[in-house]
């Protein structure tokens, strides 16, 4: 009995003490601890909707004529209500807003289109931008001109008298202001031999064979002078060269021409050639020109001499044409502040080789190759 009340002494002894002892306190939380944020949701993007134009009554003059009268105004109305790309709609002939306006010598309303978007390089469907429009317009007056054509050879010991007297005569002209246009063709029949000549091309002297063939019944030959596809003459003979230069330019032109540098993004020189008036089957011409070219010939019958040339066709293009239409070109000489280029653009007839009419273009930098002016 005395050993089961010890063992139970001995229980709630240690259960006592179990429960009247101190708890353990919990570990304490650092102060340094650096709360670890939230990350907020990413707001959740809107797809656009479609893009809606202001809505209000569309004009009843439309954007063409608006252009052509000038009203601004009324043409604001038409790109405020249509898309704004409408500034560049074209009628059924593929003029556009601009065309007109520059038809018309609308400076402001040309102004106000081409800064609120107009493309000054839409073409319509003749090929014509509305720069051309201006030039085409101001050449319209039929006013006469001179094509004078000189078939040549640096191989030829009779074309150096020749070739001064169209550097003569392009003097002339530009102090004169006379639309008297010098291109001098390099025949390739007389390379071969101790010389070639460097500006020579097998298609120069298939153009001279042409007007031999259709024009000048057995007369080919170096030099030979031909002014506007009518009239030829021996190229160094000073008399009939002026005589011939004289009549072209008592008749007016039959085709308004007129030839504009392009802008191009890559660099390329090109122009825009377009042509006016009444023709059937002819074709729209170009030829690169460069005047101031000063070679050492060592062979051929000009050999040790050294020849100052002008009016050296570098390339020559064209493009048939049913009527007015224009054309754009591409070379591959590139614009140079050093070199005098320029491009002579002319109009002639497939069947009987007459020019109708031409004009010309000198070759500037890029940069500078500025809009025409109304």
């Amino acid at each position: 009995m005395v050993r089961f009340l010890t063992i139970l002494c001995v229980i709630a002894l240690v259960v006592g003490c179990g429960l009247g002892g101190h708890d353990t306190p919990p570990p304490s939380v650092s102060t340094n601890s650096v709360e670890i944020p939230t990350p907020e949701p990413e707001p959740v993007v809107a797809k656009p909707g479609p893009v809606r134009y202001p809505t209000g009554p569309v004009p009843a003059i439309s954007i063409h004529q608006a252009a052509a009268n000038g009203d601004i105004d009324t043409v604001r109305q038409h790109i405020t209500v249509q898309a704004p790309d409408y500034i560049n709609t074209s009628n059924e002939g593929g003029w556009t807003p601009l065309h007109f306006s520059y038809a018309k010598g609308q400076y402001e309303m040309s102004r106000f289109l081409m800064d609120h978007g107009a493309d000054y390089e839409a073409r319509n469907k003749l090929g014509q931008a509305p720069a051309d429009i201006v030039l085409l317009k101001n050449n319209f007056k039929s006013r006469p001109f001179a094509l004078v054509e000189l078939f040549t050879s640096e191989s030829c010991s009779s074309c150096p008298p020749a070739e001064r007297l169209t550097s003569e005569i392009r003097r002339m002209a530009l102090a004169k202001r006379l639309k008297i246009f010098c291109v001098s063709f390099h025949v390739d029949y007389f390379d071969g031999g101790s010389w070639t000549d460097g500006f020579s091309d097998a298609v120069y002297s298939a153009r001279q064979r042409a007007y031999e063939f259709k024009r000048f019944s057995g007369l080919y030959y170096t030099p030979q002078m031909i002014v506007n596809g009518e009239y030829q003459t021996l190229g160094h003979n000073r008399v009939n060269a002026y005589g011939a230069i004289n009549r072209a330019l008592k008749k007016p032109a039959q085709v308004a021409v007129s030839v504009r540098q392009v802008n191009k993004d890559d660099g390329t020189l090109a122009v825009n050639a377009c042509a006016l008036g009444k023709m059937e089957n002819a074709a729209i011409c170009v030829a690169m020109v460069e005047n101031g070219i000063r070679r050492r010939i060592t062979g051929g019958e000009n050999n040790g001499r050294t020849l100052n040339m002008d009016n050296i066709v570098l390339d020559f293009q064209y493009h048939e044409i049913p009527g007015s239409a224009g054309h754009e070109f591409q070379f591959k000489e590139k614009p140079d502040p050093k070199r005098d280029l320029n491009v002579v653009a002319f109009v002639q007839s497939i069947d009987s080789m007459l020019i109708l009419g031409a004009n010309a273009t000198p070759v500037r930098q890029l940069d500078q190759a500025a809009p025409a002016k109304l």
